[in-house]
């Protein structure tokens, strides 16, 4: 007779569940780190092109400045342009108040609505492209590489002389750095700084002839005009003797010539060199001269023609430097009513015949010889650390206008400490 067995109990299934409940749990913290490591990722890749945009930015910033105070004429690229018209950085972006009262971006017609030009850059492999637009919208359309970029634009500064320029960055071109673009997918910075005008000419000389030494001209009927009430009607301010028996005189309806001419003046002969030169451009001569606005210029003989170019050249920034002497021999004209030029000459300034000068001249010593014609004019001031000589009849006009300009218009853009901000 066999015996009933009751069947082997089942083993394991406690354990299946157990397994099965700890893998689960293993699935939730798994599901749950990934996750954390998406959030991550994103956070990081934002983060990324947070600060891409911000550096942009900031290279922005750094590329106006320079661009501002670069006198070379560019083109719609940005770059030194051939073309003869092709005018500076400078001139093509910032309007300067008539009056000298401060900087306005130049606009153009957008739809009959006036917008301001602004310039753009996308930074390639092959390194930044910029647009510097005439007229129109910046057009980088031609990157086609993801990569970062700004846009820049400029507004008036709270005070005279100051402009703010605003950078805004992109991490990739497109969004507020590409006009007319509605991508919004890029991370955007915005940085503001004020910059503001070291002018080429700090304070404008008083007479249109100023000069610590003498003056003889023998009996040459050189001519001296200052009908400038503001300044004092002064035309000629020396610091020693005037031996010009022939002098004509020009000055303002009512005023006295005799009174015009101021001779002898024993404060303006115990000037040093040094003294005179920093008492009219603010800086020691060393320092105005090493500035990157300053454009050199090396010549021997008759200089008329170099010097043209290099004023045509830096147009309404037109600051030169002579190492040397300077010869100039009519004619010539240099510089215009529009775009005056302010020369300084290391050494002696010597003019012959029908020269015309739209700006102020400043030399160590000044002469200027027949033949007598004309054409010999200054529209502005000269400036001479030692004497004036010479036997031509030049009529040299004191132009408020001219300096006013120089004041305005030409020097260097420095950075106004505490004007950073980016928001």
């Amino acid at each position: 007779m066999q015996s009933c067995r009751s069947p082997t109990p089942q083993r394991g299934v406690a354990t299946l569940v157990v397994t099965l409940a700890l893998f689960f749990a293993m699935l939730l913290v798994a599901a749950y780190a990934n996750q954390n490591l998406v959030f991550e990722q994103r956070s990081s890749a934002n983060q990324y092109r947070s600060t891409q945009a911000f550096e942009a930015a900031e290279a922005g910033l750094e590329w106006a400045q320079a661009q501002l105070n670069n006198v070379t004429g560019i083109g719609g690229d940005c770059k030194p342009g051939s073309d003869a018209g092709a005018v500076s950085f400078r001139d093509r972006f910032l309007r300067v108040a008539a009056a000298g009262a401060g900087f306005s971006a130049r606009t153009w017609s957008n739809g009959g609505v006036a917008t301001a030009l602004q310039p753009a850059c996308v930074h390639t492999p092959a390194g930044w492209q910029c647009s510097c637009p005439a007229d129109g919208d910046a057009d980088l359309s031609t990157s086609t590489v993801p990569a970062p970029a700004f846009s820049i634009e400029f507004l008036p500064g709270a005070k005279s002389g100051v402009v703010r320029v605003v950078s805004r960055g992109c991490s990739s071109y497109g969004g507020v750095c590409a006009p007319g673009s509605a991508d919004a997918t890029h991370a955007v910075a915005r940085v503001e700084a004020a910059f503001a005008l070291l002018p080429g000419l700090a304070s404008a000389p008083a007479a249109a002839l100023t000069l610590r030494g003498a003056v003889d001209v023998g009996s040459a009927a050189l001519g001296v005009h200052n009908a400038d009430l503001r300044s004092g009607a002064v035309a000629l301010h020396a610091g020693a003797k005037v031996q010009a028996p022939a002098l004509r005189i020009g000055t303002a309806p009512g005023a006295a010539s005799s009174a015009s001419v101021v001779a002898s003046d024993a404060s303006l002969a115990a000037l040093s060199p040094a003294q005179l030169f920093t008492s009219y451009f603010g800086l020691d001569r060393a320092s105005w001269l090493q500035q990157p606005v300053v454009s050199p210029l090396t010549c021997s003989g008759n200089c008329a023609l170099a010097l043209q170019q290099a004023v045509a050249a830096a147009a309404s920034n037109a600051l030169i430097r002579i190492s040397g002497d300077l010869d100039v021999e009519g004619p010539a004209t240099i510089g215009t009513p529009e775009q005056p030029a302010l020369i300084v000459v290391e050494g002696s300034a010597r003019l012959r015949g029908a020269v015309t000068l739209h700006g102020m001249l400043y030399a160590a010593a000044m002469r200027w010889d027949g033949p007598v014609a004309t054409g010999a004019l200054v529209r502005g001031a000269l400036v001479s650390e030692t004497s004036y000589q010479g036997d031509a009849t030049p009529d040299l006009v004191y132009d408020p206008a001219i300096l006013g300009a120089l004041r305005s218009r030409s020097g260097m853009f420095a950075r106004i400490s505490g004007s950073w901000r980016d928001f």
